[in-house]
Protein backbone atom coordinates (compact mmCIF):
# COMPACT_ATOMS: atom_id res chain seq x y z
CA UNK A 1 0.00 0.00 0.00
CA UNK A 2 1.86 3.69 -0.88
CA UNK A 3 2.39 5.47 2.04
CA UNK A 4 -0.05 8.31 2.99
CA UNK A 5 0.90 11.90 3.94
CA UNK A 6 1.03 12.31 7.10
CA UNK A 7 0.44 15.95 9.25
CA UNK A 8 3.16 18.54 9.94
CA UNK A 9 5.29 17.68 12.77
CA UNK A 10 8.05 17.66 14.75
CA UNK A 11 10.63 15.28 14.92
CA UNK A 12 14.02 15.23 17.17
CA UNK A 13 17.71 14.99 14.81
CA UNK A 14 20.29 13.62 17.17
CA UNK A 15 22.71 13.92 15.08
CA UNK A 16 21.90 17.80 14.79
CA UNK A 17 20.84 17.76 18.63
CA UNK A 18 17.50 20.14 17.90
CA UNK A 19 13.74 19.19 16.59
CA UNK A 20 12.66 19.68 12.81
CA UNK A 21 9.81 20.53 11.83
CA UNK A 22 8.89 17.47 9.05
CA UNK A 23 6.04 18.35 6.79
CA UNK A 24 6.08 15.78 3.59
CA UNK A 25 9.14 16.23 2.05
CA UNK A 26 9.98 19.72 3.53
CA UNK A 27 11.78 20.02 6.71
CA UNK A 28 12.51 23.37 8.34
CA UNK A 29 15.19 23.31 11.72
CA UNK A 30 13.86 24.98 14.72
CA UNK A 31 16.98 26.07 16.31
CA UNK A 32 15.88 24.31 19.78
CA UNK A 33 17.19 21.71 21.86
CA UNK A 34 15.75 18.65 23.30
CA UNK A 35 14.94 20.28 26.43
CA UNK A 36 13.16 23.16 24.85
CA UNK A 37 9.89 21.18 23.31
CA UNK A 38 7.70 23.68 24.30
CA UNK A 39 9.39 26.51 22.19
CA UNK A 40 9.42 23.86 19.42
CA UNK A 41 6.29 23.37 19.57
CA UNK A 42 5.03 27.07 19.37
CA UNK A 43 7.64 26.71 16.42
CA UNK A 44 4.79 24.13 15.12
CA UNK A 45 2.17 25.98 15.35
CA UNK A 46 3.49 29.32 13.79
CA UNK A 47 4.76 26.93 10.59
CA UNK A 48 1.17 25.45 10.90
CA UNK A 49 -0.75 29.09 11.09
CA UNK A 50 1.52 30.78 7.93
CA UNK A 51 2.06 27.74 6.19
CA UNK A 52 -1.24 27.77 3.70
CA UNK A 53 -0.82 31.53 2.74
CA UNK A 54 2.72 30.20 1.80
CA UNK A 55 1.27 27.57 -0.05
CA UNK A 56 -1.00 29.39 -1.81
CA UNK A 57 1.36 31.33 -3.75
CA UNK A 58 2.71 29.10 -6.24
CA UNK A 59 2.26 25.74 -7.55
CA UNK A 60 3.38 22.89 -4.65
CA UNK A 61 5.34 19.75 -5.41
CA UNK A 62 3.36 16.54 -5.68
CA UNK A 63 4.44 15.26 -2.49
CA UNK A 64 2.94 18.33 -0.77
CA UNK A 65 -0.50 18.03 -1.82
CA UNK A 66 -3.07 15.41 -1.44
CA UNK A 67 -5.33 13.79 -3.78
CA UNK A 68 -8.14 14.18 -1.85
CA UNK A 69 -7.34 18.13 -2.11
CA UNK A 70 -7.15 17.89 -6.23
CA UNK A 71 -10.30 15.62 -6.33
CA UNK A 72 -12.09 18.02 -3.97
CA UNK A 73 -11.34 21.12 -6.09
CA UNK A 74 -12.01 19.12 -9.22
CA UNK A 75 -15.65 18.59 -8.35
CA UNK A 76 -15.98 21.86 -6.61
CA UNK A 77 -14.61 23.64 -10.07
CA UNK A 78 -16.26 21.31 -12.79
CA UNK A 79 -18.71 19.47 -11.00
CA UNK A 80 -21.87 22.15 -12.16
CA UNK A 81 -20.71 22.46 -15.17
CA UNK A 82 -20.40 18.66 -16.03
CA UNK A 83 -23.21 17.04 -18.25
CA UNK A 84 -22.73 13.59 -16.01
CA UNK A 85 -22.40 15.38 -13.18
CA UNK A 86 -23.69 11.75 -11.12
CA UNK A 87 -21.14 9.88 -12.53
CA UNK A 88 -18.45 12.30 -11.70
CA UNK A 89 -19.89 11.72 -8.10
CA UNK A 90 -19.85 7.80 -8.05
CA UNK A 91 -16.46 7.98 -9.28
CA UNK A 92 -14.94 10.29 -7.19
CA UNK A 93 -16.87 8.26 -4.13
CA UNK A 94 -15.19 4.99 -5.60
CA UNK A 95 -11.27 6.94 -5.45
CA UNK A 96 -11.67 8.47 -2.23
CA UNK A 97 -10.94 5.71 0.36
CA UNK A 98 -8.00 4.67 -1.57
CA UNK A 99 -6.48 7.91 -2.89
CA UNK A 100 -7.65 11.02 -0.69
CA UNK A 101 -5.15 10.06 1.87
CA UNK A 102 -2.50 9.46 -0.31
CA UNK A 103 0.16 12.52 -1.77
CA UNK A 104 -0.05 13.22 -5.30
CA UNK A 105 3.42 12.00 -6.04
CA UNK A 106 2.46 8.40 -4.76
CA UNK A 107 0.47 8.39 -8.69
CA UNK A 108 2.33 6.23 -10.67
CA UNK A 109 1.74 2.72 -12.46
CA UNK A 110 1.90 0.33 -9.30
CA UNK A 111 -0.33 2.40 -7.61
CA UNK A 112 -2.92 2.71 -9.80
CA UNK A 113 -2.27 -1.22 -10.87
CA UNK A 114 -3.09 -1.84 -6.85
CA UNK A 115 -5.68 0.18 -6.93
CA UNK A 116 -7.27 -1.82 -9.70
CA UNK A 117 -7.00 -4.93 -7.62
CA UNK A 118 -8.85 -3.24 -4.78
CA UNK A 119 -11.54 -2.30 -6.70
CA UNK A 120 -12.00 -5.85 -8.31
CA UNK A 121 -12.32 -7.72 -4.95
CA UNK A 122 -15.93 -8.98 -4.13
CA UNK A 123 -17.85 -6.47 -1.77
CA UNK A 124 -20.94 -7.80 -0.66
CA UNK A 125 -23.54 -4.73 0.09
CA UNK A 126 -27.17 -5.02 1.86
CA UNK A 127 -30.03 -2.84 0.84
CA UNK A 128 -33.77 -2.55 2.50
CA UNK A 129 -36.77 -1.72 0.06
CA UNK A 130 -39.73 0.12 0.53
CA UNK A 131 -41.86 -3.13 1.63
CA UNK A 132 -38.99 -3.53 4.24
CA UNK A 133 -36.75 -6.64 1.93
CA UNK A 134 -33.65 -6.91 2.87
CA UNK A 135 -31.35 -7.70 -0.41
CA UNK A 136 -27.93 -8.50 0.00
CA UNK A 137 -25.63 -8.65 -3.39
CA UNK A 138 -21.46 -9.26 -4.51
CA UNK A 139 -20.18 -6.74 -6.26
CA UNK A 140 -16.89 -5.84 -7.67
CA UNK A 141 -15.58 -3.13 -10.46
CA UNK A 142 -15.15 -4.17 -13.98
CA UNK A 143 -11.99 -3.09 -15.83
CA UNK A 144 -13.80 -0.81 -17.62
CA UNK A 145 -15.46 0.72 -14.51
CA UNK A 146 -11.90 1.21 -13.12
CA UNK A 147 -10.81 2.64 -16.15
CA UNK A 148 -13.48 5.38 -15.61
CA UNK A 149 -12.58 6.20 -12.40
CA UNK A 150 -9.34 6.40 -13.07
CA UNK A 151 -10.13 8.93 -15.82
CA UNK A 152 -11.45 11.17 -13.83
CA UNK A 153 -8.47 10.94 -11.08
CA UNK A 154 -6.64 11.83 -14.52
CA UNK A 155 -8.84 14.65 -15.55
CA UNK A 156 -8.92 16.29 -11.58
CA UNK A 157 -4.51 16.50 -11.78
CA UNK A 158 -4.70 17.68 -15.24
CA UNK A 159 -6.86 20.60 -13.47
CA UNK A 160 -5.10 20.81 -10.45
CA UNK A 161 -1.77 21.65 -13.28
CA UNK A 162 -3.44 23.98 -15.29
CA UNK A 163 -4.76 26.13 -11.99
CA UNK A 164 -1.67 26.28 -10.96
CA UNK A 165 -1.90 24.17 -8.04
CA UNK A 166 0.91 21.46 -9.05
CA UNK A 167 4.10 22.23 -10.50
CA UNK A 168 4.15 19.57 -13.24
CA UNK A 169 1.71 16.91 -14.63
CA UNK A 170 1.20 13.81 -13.43
CA UNK A 171 0.09 11.03 -15.54
CA UNK A 172 -2.25 7.94 -14.64
CA UNK A 173 -1.97 4.73 -15.61
CA UNK A 174 -5.02 3.49 -17.09
CA UNK A 175 -6.64 -0.49 -17.16
CA UNK A 176 -6.34 -1.37 -20.68
CA UNK A 177 -9.71 -0.53 -23.08
CA UNK A 178 -11.59 -4.27 -23.06
CA UNK A 179 -13.02 -5.26 -26.29
CA UNK A 180 -16.73 -4.06 -26.89
CA UNK A 181 -19.52 -5.87 -26.26
CA UNK A 182 -21.64 -6.60 -28.97
CA UNK A 183 -25.08 -7.97 -27.89
CA UNK A 184 -27.72 -6.78 -29.09
CA UNK A 185 -31.40 -7.50 -28.91
CA UNK A 186 -33.31 -9.44 -31.93
CA UNK A 187 -36.98 -8.07 -32.38
CA UNK A 188 -38.42 -11.21 -30.86
CA UNK A 189 -36.23 -10.13 -27.40
CA UNK A 190 -37.34 -6.34 -27.42
CA UNK A 191 -41.19 -7.55 -28.69
CA UNK A 192 -40.49 -9.67 -25.45
CA UNK A 193 -39.29 -7.33 -23.35
CA UNK A 194 -42.16 -4.21 -24.58
CA UNK A 195 -44.56 -6.80 -23.23
CA UNK A 196 -43.38 -7.52 -19.75
CA UNK A 197 -42.29 -3.92 -18.67
CA UNK A 198 -44.42 -1.62 -16.64
CA UNK A 199 -45.73 1.69 -18.90
CA UNK A 200 -43.21 4.20 -18.12
CA UNK A 201 -40.25 1.38 -18.84
CA UNK A 202 -42.30 0.68 -22.21
CA UNK A 203 -41.75 3.89 -23.20
CA UNK A 204 -38.65 4.18 -22.80
CA UNK A 205 -37.63 1.05 -24.07
CA UNK A 206 -39.49 2.43 -27.10
CA UNK A 207 -37.85 5.84 -27.76
CA UNK A 208 -34.54 3.85 -26.89
CA UNK A 209 -34.56 1.36 -30.10
CA UNK A 210 -36.21 4.71 -32.46
CA UNK A 211 -33.27 6.67 -31.42
CA UNK A 212 -30.47 5.50 -30.36
CA UNK A 213 -30.15 7.63 -27.77
CA UNK A 214 -28.49 7.69 -24.42
CA UNK A 215 -30.87 6.59 -21.10
CA UNK A 216 -30.23 9.93 -19.20
CA UNK A 217 -31.17 12.04 -22.76
CA UNK A 218 -34.23 10.13 -22.53
CA UNK A 219 -35.20 10.27 -19.11
CA UNK A 220 -34.31 13.98 -18.73
CA UNK A 221 -36.23 14.78 -22.25
CA UNK A 222 -39.66 17.21 -21.58
CA UNK A 223 -42.79 17.54 -23.88
CA UNK A 224 -41.57 21.33 -24.70
CA UNK A 225 -39.35 19.53 -26.41
CA UNK A 226 -41.73 17.11 -28.85
CA UNK A 227 -42.70 18.92 -31.45
CA UNK A 228 -45.76 16.44 -32.36
CA UNK A 229 -46.67 18.96 -35.92
CA UNK A 230 -43.10 18.05 -37.28
CA UNK A 231 -41.98 15.11 -35.56
CA UNK A 232 -38.50 16.70 -34.43
CA UNK A 233 -37.47 16.01 -31.34
CA UNK A 234 -34.81 17.96 -29.42
CA UNK A 235 -32.86 15.89 -26.56
CA UNK A 236 -30.47 19.18 -25.95
CA UNK A 237 -32.26 22.02 -24.08
CA UNK A 238 -31.71 25.42 -25.54
CA UNK A 239 -28.46 27.16 -24.14
CA UNK A 240 -27.46 23.65 -22.62
CA UNK A 241 -23.55 22.92 -23.57
CA UNK A 242 -22.97 19.95 -25.78
CA UNK A 243 -20.75 17.40 -24.46
CA UNK A 244 -18.65 14.09 -25.45
CA UNK A 245 -21.93 12.31 -24.66
CA UNK A 246 -23.77 13.84 -27.91
CA UNK A 247 -27.55 14.11 -27.81
CA UNK A 248 -28.28 16.66 -30.89
CA UNK A 249 -32.08 15.78 -32.24
CA UNK A 250 -34.01 13.91 -34.83
CA UNK A 251 -36.89 13.39 -37.11
CA UNK A 252 -39.46 10.82 -35.50
CA UNK A 253 -40.45 7.99 -37.60
CA UNK A 254 -44.01 7.85 -38.22
CA UNK A 255 -44.00 4.65 -35.92
CA UNK A 256 -42.71 6.44 -32.88
CA UNK A 257 -45.01 9.29 -33.59
CA UNK A 258 -47.91 7.46 -33.27
CA UNK A 259 -47.17 6.56 -29.95
CA UNK A 260 -45.90 9.73 -29.01
CA UNK A 261 -49.21 11.08 -29.87
CA UNK A 262 -51.07 8.50 -27.58
CA UNK A 263 -48.90 8.98 -24.83
CA UNK A 264 -49.39 12.57 -24.75
CA UNK A 265 -52.92 12.79 -22.66
CA UNK A 266 -50.62 11.24 -19.83
CA UNK A 267 -49.94 13.76 -17.41
CA UNK A 268 -46.21 15.00 -16.18
CA UNK A 269 -43.78 17.55 -17.92
CA UNK A 270 -41.24 14.53 -18.94
CA UNK A 271 -41.96 12.01 -21.81
CA UNK A 272 -41.14 9.04 -19.40
CA UNK A 273 -42.51 9.56 -15.97
CA UNK A 274 -43.78 7.77 -13.22
CA UNK A 275 -46.62 8.76 -11.51
CA UNK A 276 -46.39 11.74 -13.20
CA UNK A 277 -43.08 12.40 -11.84
CA UNK A 278 -39.38 12.31 -13.82
CA UNK A 279 -37.34 9.19 -13.23
CA UNK A 280 -33.12 9.49 -12.08
CA UNK A 281 -32.75 5.68 -13.15
CA UNK A 282 -34.65 3.28 -15.71
CA UNK A 283 -31.81 0.15 -14.42
CA UNK A 284 -34.05 -1.56 -12.10
CA UNK A 285 -37.19 -1.28 -14.65
CA UNK A 286 -35.04 -2.75 -17.38
CA UNK A 287 -33.63 -5.40 -15.24
CA UNK A 288 -37.50 -6.35 -13.86
CA UNK A 289 -38.27 -6.70 -17.53
CA UNK A 290 -35.83 -8.68 -18.52
CA UNK A 291 -35.95 -11.17 -15.67
CA UNK A 292 -40.14 -11.35 -16.56
CA UNK A 293 -39.38 -11.98 -20.03
CA UNK A 294 -36.07 -14.36 -19.41
CA UNK A 295 -33.89 -12.35 -21.58
CA UNK A 296 -29.84 -12.22 -19.90
CA UNK A 297 -27.75 -9.02 -20.66
CA UNK A 298 -30.21 -6.39 -21.02
CA UNK A 299 -28.98 -2.88 -20.35
CA UNK A 300 -30.20 1.01 -21.22
CA UNK A 301 -26.99 0.72 -23.30
CA UNK A 302 -27.92 -2.41 -24.91
CA UNK A 303 -31.04 -0.57 -26.19
CA UNK A 304 -29.41 2.42 -27.77
CA UNK A 305 -26.38 -0.66 -29.29
CA UNK A 306 -29.66 -2.57 -30.60
CA UNK A 307 -30.78 0.80 -32.18
CA UNK A 308 -27.68 1.97 -34.22
CA UNK A 309 -27.81 -1.84 -34.89
CA UNK A 310 -30.64 -2.52 -36.53
CA UNK A 311 -29.89 0.70 -38.49
CA UNK A 312 -26.79 -0.48 -39.98
CA UNK A 313 -28.01 -3.92 -40.56
CA UNK A 314 -30.42 -2.14 -43.14
CA UNK A 315 -27.92 -0.44 -44.67
CA UNK A 316 -28.06 2.68 -43.65
CA UNK A 317 -24.17 4.64 -44.29
CA UNK A 318 -22.10 5.61 -41.44
CA UNK A 319 -22.45 9.26 -42.80
CA UNK A 320 -26.46 8.88 -42.32
CA UNK A 321 -26.15 7.06 -39.20
CA UNK A 322 -23.80 9.23 -37.63
CA UNK A 323 -25.78 12.20 -38.55
CA UNK A 324 -29.14 10.84 -37.09
CA UNK A 325 -27.66 8.90 -34.16
CA UNK A 326 -25.66 12.08 -33.23
CA UNK A 327 -22.41 9.38 -33.03
CA UNK A 328 -19.02 10.26 -34.69
CA UNK A 329 -18.67 8.18 -37.96
CA UNK A 330 -15.55 6.65 -35.78
CA UNK A 331 -17.64 5.10 -33.57
CA UNK A 332 -19.93 3.86 -36.69
CA UNK A 333 -17.35 2.39 -38.22
CA UNK A 334 -15.56 0.75 -35.16
CA UNK A 335 -18.25 -0.65 -32.97
CA UNK A 336 -21.51 -1.17 -35.66
CA UNK A 337 -20.23 -1.17 -39.06
CA UNK A 338 -19.31 -5.19 -39.31
CA UNK A 339 -23.27 -6.24 -39.22
CA UNK A 340 -23.57 -4.14 -42.64
CA UNK A 341 -24.55 -5.32 -45.44
CA UNK A 342 -21.98 -3.39 -47.15
CA UNK A 343 -19.15 -4.26 -45.04
CA UNK A 344 -16.06 -4.33 -46.91
CA UNK A 345 -18.14 -4.65 -49.75
CA UNK A 346 -15.54 -3.05 -52.19
CA UNK A 347 -13.28 -4.65 -50.87
CA UNK A 348 -14.66 -8.22 -52.25
CA UNK A 349 -15.74 -6.76 -54.95
CA UNK A 350 -12.33 -6.01 -56.01
CA UNK A 351 -10.61 -9.21 -54.88
CA UNK A 352 -12.98 -11.66 -56.17
CA UNK A 353 -12.47 -10.44 -59.66
CA UNK A 354 -8.77 -11.78 -59.61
Amino acid sequence: MPRQRKPARLYFRKDEGQWIIRDGNRMQRTGFSFGQRGEAEKALADYLTGRQPEARRGPAHPGELTVGEVLARYVDDKGAKIGAAGTLAYSVQALAPFWADLTCDAVKGSTCRLYERERAKPRTTTTTTKTGKTITRTLSASPSTVRRELGVLQAALNHAHSEGLLIHPIAVTLPEAGEPRDRWLTRKEVAALVWCAEPHVRRFIILSIYTGRRASAILELIWTRVDLDTGVIRFRAEGQAETNKRRGRIRAPRQLRGHLLRWKGYRGTHVVSFRGKPIASIKTGIRRAAERAGIEGVTPHVLKHTAITWAVMKGLSVEDAAEYFDTSPETIRKHYWHHSPHHQERALEIIERR
